[in-house]
Order: C-alpha cells, then structure tokens, then sequence
C-alpha cells in the first residue's frame, strides 16, 4: 500500500508507472487538472514510485525505508515548492515553510491554494513562487541523490511563480541532471509562461468519475451511499467540491428550504408570511445572506435546464429534483432571465450593506409577477 491517496484517475497512473519501469519517464512533466481532481496526489504517487526499491506488480511497497521516509515527507530526493508568502526582512522559500506543508499535505493531499494560505497563517496575503527559490531549486537538483536512484522536485502551482523565477528555470528543465524528474501541477496552466510550457511534456488529468468520488467519501468519511452519490454528481468531477458540499449539506438544506418557502409564497401571494420570511432572512448575517442568493441563482438554472428533459445536465439532490420536478415548470424563457437578474441584483445590494429586510422583501414581491409571467 503506497502512500499516495490518490482517487481514481488509474488510467493516467498506470501510464505514468510503465513510463518508469521502462525508463521513458519525461525529466520534464505538467500535471494539469481543475481543483480538485488529483494532480498534486498523482505527482507524490509517481514520486513514490520512482523512489521505492521494492515495487512490485506496478506498486510501491510503502513499507521500505525510502517509502516510510517519503510517507512522512522527510525523503532527502524528494523535494517540494509550493507559493509561499514573503516574509518581511528575507528572501522566503518553501523550505521556510516546510513544517506547515508537511501537517497540511499530509492531512489533505487534495489541498487548495486558499486552504494551504490559512494553513500557513498567512490569509488575505498573496502567495507566490519567488526568485530565490528558482535558485535553490538548482542548487538542490546539481547535486547527486543521497538515498534514491533518483531526484524529484516537485512543484505545485508553477502558474504562481514570478517571470523572474520562472526564467532562472528554463536551462535547467530543457537540460535536465542525469535521474533528475521535475514535476509540475498546475490549476491554470494558461498562465504559466510560454517558454515553460514549450519545455515540458503535458498530461491533463480529466474530472474524477461519480463512482470514484462515491467510493472515497463512503471510505474517508463514512458518508452514506445515497448522499456520496448526490455530492458526487453535483462535484463536476472535483473531489474538492463534493467534500465542500458533504461538509456543507446542512448550510444547502437549510437555503434549499428557505429558497422552496420564497418561491411558494410569492406564488401564493401570502405578503405578511413574505414578511415574515423576510425577517428570519435579515437575521442570518451578510455572507450567509450572500450565499443563499448563489444558491438560489444555482437552483433557477438548473431548473430552467430541467425543462430540456436530460437528466444528465443537472445537478441536483434527490429533495432539489423532487421539488424541481413539480416547480420547472414555472421557470422558462418567459421570465428566467428576469428572475436571475432580481436575485443578483438582490446580491449586489446585500454586498452594499442595504437593508436586508428591505432587499428580500422586495425580491419576494417582484418574484409574485415573474413567476405568474411563465405561462404568459
């Protein structure tokens, strides 16, 4: 059992390890993949792979010395750079912040750029990849392994490294050291400079399938069948989505009710219950305010979708498409694009502080026209 916790994406593992065994591995690679579908845990597998002594059967072992050190991020060959925030008074790399990225990587292979920011006590500061360490990476891949066959430096996010950076790189990725693997993963590798981009051998890595996103929240987070299959559909692909959403659910059953109740009462024209709905909304704060108007905008969508008659374009839980099956039908070309633009407007002004009972209020009365205008 190796050490990566890699979900799903085995096609792309498998080709990646016969490149290995067969010595064909590119010195130069780019992981590309949207949030959440796995390509900081493929680079750490393939580092992994490369490192261990003992595979077999197209596995590492995970229990050598090279795979137990590996494991707890402590392997000599096997190196990291991810954006950092500068400190003030030094050039800052990674390795300054080597003990925060170890708890927060080895807790979450599929981190996020904001949640690895929090980790490292650094919000609402921009993190990058500076010049200085462009330097230390050459300085750490000119020398031989200690341990291993091999040297990896594996870089996440190259899209925030600095042009400065990036180019102090370039000799050294088109002219690699002899068993010298660097790895890229990359989120929006359009922003990676040309020069880069030209240098490295590219590998997409698709959305992760439904079932293997259902399999890993049943296993990581006991999470019922039924309910890793809604939060797997409605991910996109992202493991990182349908955690967020499994982690979420309260928060979007409680906006679900409230944005059932909002479109009833408009319907039915109940003004003082539309009043009263109104309070309770005043009172859940700004963000969450914020948020069940995203929601709301969501649920309009995929319920004018719903009038395709395809299924498969949306995305919804059983008690969304139960409601949804009964409710599309007063969403339609008539007034869609009138409801979208009152709940962004409604958005915009609860951003701008208006007053909240105000704002949905006067939202739940100018949805009494919109909603009887679909059968106009």
């Amino acid at each position: 059992m190796g050490a990566s916790n890699l979900i799903g994406q085995k096609e792309y593992l498998d080709s990646l390890k016969m490149a290995i065994d067969n010595d064909r591995l590119p010195h130069a690679l780019l992981i590309s993949g949207s949030e959440g579908t796995g390509g900081l845990a493929m680079a750490f597998a393939m580092a992994q792979y490369l490192i261990c002594p003992e595979k077999q059967d197209g596995e590492a072992c995970g229990t050598c010395p090279q795979c137990v050190q590996l494991g707890k991020l402590q392997h000599p060959d096997v190196h990291f750079v991810f954006p950092v925030v500068k400190k003030e008074g030094k050039d800052t790399i990674s390795i300054d912040y080597m003990a925060e990225w170890r708890d927060a990587f080895l807790n979450n292979q599929y981190l996020t750029l904001n949640e690895w920011v929090s980790a490292s006590s650094a919000e609402n500061k921009q993190a990058q990849i500076f010049v200085a360490e462009s330097n230390h990476i050459v300085k750490e891949l000119s020398t031989k392994p200690f341990e291993s066959d091999y040297r990896v430096m594996i870089i996440w996010l190259p899209e925030k490294m600095r042009e400065d950076a990036a180019n102090k790189l370039l000799k050294i990725i088109e002219e690699p050291y002899e068993k010298t693997h660097i790895i890229m993963v990359s989120e929006e590798p359009e922003h990676i400079i040309g020069t880069i981009q030209s240098r490295v051998q590219r590998i997409n890595l698709p959305p992760i399938a439904d079932t293997d996103i259902e399999q890993a929240l049943i296993s990581n987070f006991g999470c019922s069948h039924d309910d890793a299959k809604d939060y797997a559909r409605m991910s996109h692909g992202s493991y990182v989505a349908a955690v967020k959403l499994m982690n979420d659910d309260e928060e979007r059953k409680y906006f679900f009710t409230k944005f059932c109740e909002m479109m009833r009462l408009s319907y039915a024209k109940r003004l003082f219950d539309m009043k009263d709905w109104s309070v309770e909304l005043s009172g859940i704060g700004r963000e969450r305010q914020k948020a069940f108007l995203q929601y709301s905008q969501q649920m309009i969508r995929e319920n004018f979708i719903m009038n395709f008659n395809n299924p498969e374009l949306n995305y919804m839980s059983e008690g969304e498409r139960e409601f949804s099956s009964r409710f599309h039908a007063f969403v339609n070309h008539n007034n869609v694009v009138g409801i979208m633009d009152e709940l962004a407007s409604a958005e915009k002004d609860i951003m701008q502080n208006v007053n909240a009972k105000i704002v949905f209020f006067d939202l739940s009365l100018k949805l009494i026209m919109l909603l009887k205008s679909a059968n106009n």
